[in-house]
């Protein structure tokens, strides 16, 4: 069992009846079944299971019976797995795309992993000009809670490459209506790497290493949670960055 829908499938079973989302998170991490370097799992396992039955409907291995509360579902019929053998070919982008066209790509995975999952539907929009640092505008459908994103991200293949990033200085605004947002691309698998930080501006001013004479913020993690990094603590599955913007919504 390596997915949390696998591990979430196999508790309900063992259980024999609907539990919370955060009771069947507690069951696995002290099982040693779920290994994530997200620090809200519990989350992340409810926006799995509500995508599932969402999209799979009553074909999902899943029914919701209450908020956050999951059973089994009784019609469900497992088919037999197909095996599928894993292309040996190392795939690589193409040396031709520009760092813009890098960015445009990132921001975009960035703006559908906001819109597909979440508690509450947020709508993202694309500034017609980006000179003041912003690459996605994030509002909460319903209401006038606005959030602005600065999106920096790294591509390449090296699952032990270090990232680093700078920020204009000027760009980011003390104020927690403003976060960026680092994310890996992973060139191997054709997506962005399952966890991402999620930094919002008045901590990455305060924490950011002030370089250039204090014009640029930089910021060094590895991809490895280190107790000792002082971003672990803004690392967090991608499926779960709708639930932290509307998190941090409620703090402006």
């Amino acid at each position: 069992m390596n997915s949390f829908k696998d591990i979430a499938y196999q508790i309900l079973k063992e259980a024999g009846k609907s539990l919370h989302s955060k009771e069947i998170t507690k069951i696995a991490l002290s099982r040693g079944w779920l290994k994530t370097a997200g620090k809200t799992p519990e989350a992340t396992m409810n926006a799995q299971l509500v995508v599932d039955i969402n999209s799979k409907k009553e074909k999902s291995r899943f029914v919701k019976t209450a908020p956050s509360t999951f059973g089994l579902n009784e019609s469900f019929v497992a088919t037999p797995p197909v095996e599928v053998k894993k292309a040996e070919k190392v795939w690589k982008i193409s040396k031709d795309v520009s760092t813009k066209q890098k960015g445009d790509i990132a921001e975009a995975r960035i703006a559908e992993l906001i819109t597909l999952y979440g508690d509450t539907t947020l709508s993202c929009y694309k500034p017609i000009s980006d000179d003041e640092g912003i690459d996605l505008i994030v509002k909460e459908k319903g209401s006038l809670r606005t959030m602005y994103i600065q999106v920096k991200s790294r591509f390449g293949d090296n699952p032990d490459e270090i990232f680093i990033a700078t920020t204009k200085a000027s760009g980011v605004v003390d104020n927690y209506s403003t976060a960026v947002i680092f994310c890996f691309f992973d060139t191997e698998e054709g997506d962005l790497w399952d966890y991402l930080w999620f930094v919002p501006a008045p901590d990455l001013i305060k924490l950011g290493n002030k370089l250039d004479g204090g014009k640029l913020l930089g910021f060094v993690a590895g991809r490895q949670k280190k107790e000792s990094n002082k971003w672990d603590n803004y690392l967090i599955d991608k499926r779960d960055l709708a639930n932290q913007i509307i998190a941090q919504m409620k703090r402006i």
